[in-house]
């Protein structure tokens, strides 16, 4: 009886290798978490990523305290500076069927920001302008009797998705406000 060779002969690893190389290009690449009619519903990890370093070079660690949260349909972002006065607030939402004017419309609509400004005791639009797939929302606002002015970006990144950037500053802090923007938001940093 013949024995077995060992270590096994180089061919033998190499048709093995290759084998397994050829059936596992072969399977298609298992898409987990959930799903809709049109696809994943969650982001993925190429847009995590992406909103994670949106302006990381604008708010620094040590100034500015990051939170986020990944939901069905969104993530969101949230950057608050040190003193608690001045805040940015991200969102990235996923239409996996796509999204035309309609739904632009009714996400950015005057219900739409009664929501997002609910905690504030007043809120008024001063100014609205655009540039190709960027939009700008000027707001002043009111909370607990101090008086802040908002910028709110709505930006067409691609068919499935939008991006969506509140900077909040006091008023007092216009100048700051002005500054974040233009980091942020070059082409688009003001209405006036």
């Amino acid at each position: 009886m013949k024995t077995p060779h060992w270590p096994p002969r180089p061919h033998l690893i190499f048709t093995v290798i290759m084998w397994m190389l050829l059936l596992s290009s072969c399977t298609p690449p298992a898409e987990t978490g959930p799903r809709d009619d049109c696809g994943q519903i969650e982001p993925s990890q190429e847009d995590i990523d992406k909103i994670l370093s949106f302006g990381a070079e604008a708010f620094p660690f040590e100034e500015w305290v990051r939170r986020y949260t990944v939901e069905p349909y969104k993530m969101s972002l949230f950057r608050q500076n040190e003193d608690g006065r001045a805040f940015a607030y991200i969102e990235y939402l996923v239409y996996t069927c796509g999204y035309g004017q309609t739904e632009l419309d009714e996400y950015f609509s005057d219900e739409g920001f009664n929501i997002v400004f609910e905690a504030y005791e007043s809120h008024s639009l001063t100014d609205f302008c655009e540039k190709g797939s960027l939009a700008l929302y000027e707001f002043d606002l009111v909370d607990n009797g101090s008086e802040y002015i908002s910028h709110y970006w709505v930006e067409q990144t691609d068919d499935t998705h939008v991006l969506a950037v509140m900077l909040v500053f006091p008023k007092a802090g216009s100048a700051q406000l002005d500054e974040y923007s233009r980091k942020l938001f070059p082409k688009l940093n003001s209405c006036q």
